[in-house]
């Protein structure tokens, strides 16, 4: 097998806007620790495919397709086998041009930098690459999410739930090249959300990074998101029930905890060996009908409407004659030999599709990973819908959603990803 890293800085100077927590008039004052672009290319009898991460909310849908037209062209990977996951980090610049001006506005120097070093770093992983091996495992690692989706008495609450469904398993590649550790890729599902400082940062996976990095010297640490749509950093108040702000010591005992859970899985380990393919299915997921034009114009002129939801309504009268009804959306399947399998779907995913693709492949390791290839929204579960809250309904502005996704996504989503497997 073949192995090529590449591992880039994407941190700015310029006076940007960062994404995330609806907060349209947040600028960076500086940076608290450096954000980058990393890719890791494999190849196996002939075969290629490549994994590539980002600190950044989410990858564009359309520039996505242009950068595979890109790399398949330079580097002969197939587009099918080339995955873009987005750490999601809440403290970095707005990278998605289709995206309201409510979580952050869009700078177009800096997306036009970040897509051409997302471009340049597959291509130089690929011309990095070296024989070597690829070595699998996993451990537990607990103390860092939660569901953030509280049931209780019948009602929704954005508030701490134990019960509720969660992964706390850390998914760990490990590419060593003539003796030595060359990277470290870790999966794991938790929202980067710990704090809402005006700075740059990676959140808890740039300290997990960093951590992994100093124990492996040489090594490029590379940190792949999985399906944390419900999922948060627990920064739980003293009385368990509710969340309070996060600071930088949470930030740092995250990371730490994440870091420790990467090196135990690297303790017991299995070689991945067999051939290397990338599918993916594109197809269109469903959406709730548009309000009465009227409704949209009342909203926009009430004074007690968020700010930062006022954008979506602005938009959603001028363009309301062309309204879509659905969006395109896709699922990825990549298999590095005969035992593991990389699951990869658009957008803000909930905990409960991982269930779902585990459960698609039930003889392999599958691993999931969610904010993969595009960013339409959040992708909720049907029995969601009922009980309203922040995913399925709240959220909707961010990504000019207008009412949403219609309940039955879920189930387009896994008859679609079937014909993957």
């Amino acid at each position: 097998m073949k192995i090529g890293v590449c591992k880039k800085c994407i941190s700015t100077a310029l006076p940007i806007h960062l994404t995330g927590f609806g907060n349209p008039a947040r600028k960076f004052t500086g940076v608290h620790d450096d954000i980058f672009v990393s890719a890791l290319v494999v190849e196996n009898e002939r075969q290629k495919a490549a994994i590539v991460t980002a600190d950044v909310l989410g990858f564009d849908h359309n520039r996505v397709a242009e950068l595979r037209r890109e790399i398949t062209a330079r580097t002969g990977i197939p587009g099918a086998a080339v995955l873009f996951n987005a750490s999601h980090t809440h403290s970095a610049p707005q990278v998605l041009k289709e995206c309201s001006p409510g979580i952050g506005a869009y700078d177009a120097e800096y997306g036009e930098f970040f897509y051409r070093t997302v471009l340049d770093a597959v291509c130089a992983a690929y011309d990095d690459a070296e024989e070597g091996d690829l070595l699998y495992g996993t451990a537990e690692c607990y103390g860092i999410g939660v569901n953030r989706r509280r049931i209780s008495s019948g009602h929704y609450e954005f508030a701490p739930y134990e019960d509720g469904v969660r992964n706390d398993e850390v998914t760990v590649l490990e590419a060593v090249c003539g003796g030595r550790t060359k990277a470290i890729l870790f999966q794991y599902t938790c929202h980067p959300s710990t704090t809402g400082f005006d700075e740059i940062s990676a959140d808890y996976p740039g300290v997990a990074r960093r951590l992994v990095e100093r124990e492996f010297p040489g090594a490029a640490a590379i940190f792949l998101q999985g399906c944390c749509g419900n999922i948060r950093v627990r920064t739980v108040d003293e009385t368990g029930l509710e969340f309070r702000g996060g600071k930088t010591e949470d930030v740092e005992r995250f990371g730490t905890l994440l870091a420790a859970a990467v090196k135990k899985a690297l303790t017991s380990t299995q070689k991945l060996q067999g051939a290397i393919c990338g599918k993916t299915i594109d197809f269109s997921v469903p959406m709730q009908p548009k309000r009465p034009f009227g409704e949209y114009q009342a909203l926009l002129a009430d004074p007690k409407t968020p700010y930062h939801t006022r954008f979506a309504y602005a938009k959603y009268i001028t363009d309301y004659d062309h309204l879509p009804t659905e969006r395109v959306y896709s699922v990825q399947r990549i298999d590095l030999g005969d035992l593991l399998t990389f699951m990869a779907l658009e957008g803000e995913v909930c905990v409960e599709y991982d269930y779902h693709m585990k459960n698609l492949l039930p003889e392999r390791r599958v691993v999931t990973a969610g904010y993969s290839n595009g960013m339409p929204g959040y992708i909720c579960t049907a029995d969601m819908y009922p009980y309203g809250g922040y995913e399925p309904h709240e959220s909707c502005s961010c990504y000019f959603v207008h009412e949403g996704f219609d309940p039955s996504i879920e189930s387009v989503i896994l008859s679609h990803a079937k014909k993957l497997c």
